[in-house]
């Protein structure tokens, strides 16, 4: 079974799936696999963050947005080696 995504793992989907082009609502809830109610709230937190603007019914990332977008797959980088560190020392501690 997944395990619920947090907040950081959703700004970044959205984030990423709106630099790609998918930036209607449709898309977004169906590429990041959100509900229309949990993708209304992301949408407005992104929105006054200043991370994304409308702009005829579709999403923009703003340069703000890309920034940030930048820090959070460094992050999942990180987070992705540290596993990977931690799995290694596991194995190699029993």
């Amino acid at each position: 079974m997944r395990v619920k995504r947090d907040q950081f793992e959703i700004v970044t989907d959205i984030l990423e799936n709106i630099s790609k082009g998918y930036n209607s609502k449709s898309a977004l809830m169906k590429n990041a696999n959100l509900s229309f109610t949990i993708l209304k709230k992301y949408i407005d937190y992104l929105k006054e963050k200043g991370y994304i603007e409308e702009r005829d019914s579709s999403y923009v990332i703003t340069e703000k947005g890309l920034e940030v977008l930048e820090r959070l797959r460094k992050t999942r980088e990180l987070e992705f080696q540290l596993a990977e560190l931690i799995n290694e020392l596991s194995k190699e501690l029993s």
